[in-house]
C-alpha cells in the first residue's frame, strides 16, 4: 500500500470537507481488453500515477468491478443520487450486472 496510498487521495478530501458522494460499478476489469500499451512508460508520469500503475495487473485484475465515484457538495444528496440514477439509465442494458453469490 505504500505506494497506492497517495493515489486515494482524492477520496479523503471529500470525506473531509464533508460532501455527498456515492460510488457503484459500472463495468469490470477484463484481461485483455485492459492491458497496459507494450510501449506504456511509468516512468514518464508523476508519483502520484508511478504508484497506482505500479500495481496494476489487468491479468490479476481480471472480473473485478471499476466503478464510478460522483461527488457532490455538502447537502446534496439528492442531487448525487439523481445523477447517480442517470448514469445507471444511460448505461442500459450495458449495467454493470451483480455477481450472483450462492
Amino acid at each position: 500500500m505504500h505506494d497506492a496510498v497517495s493515489s486515494c487521495g482524492y477520496t479523503f478530501l471529500f470525506n473531509l470537507l464533508d460532501y455527498s458522494s456515492g460510488v457503484f460499478p459500472v463495468t469490470w476489469v477484463e484481461e485483455d481488453l485492459d492491458q497496459l500499451p507494450k510501449d506504456f512508460q511509468i516512468g514518464k508520469l508523476n508519483g502520484v500515477a508511478q504508484g497506482a500503475y505500479k500495481l496494476y495487473d489487468a491479468k490479476a485484475m481480471h472480473g473485478l468491478p471499476v466503478g464510478v465515484q460522483i461527488v457532490g457538495r455538502r447537502l446534496e444528496e439528492e442531487k448525487v443520487l439523481a445523477i447517480m440514477t442517470r448514469v445507471e439509465e444511460m448505461l442500459g442494458d450495458d449495467a454493470y450486472k451483480l455477481l450472483q453469490v450462492d
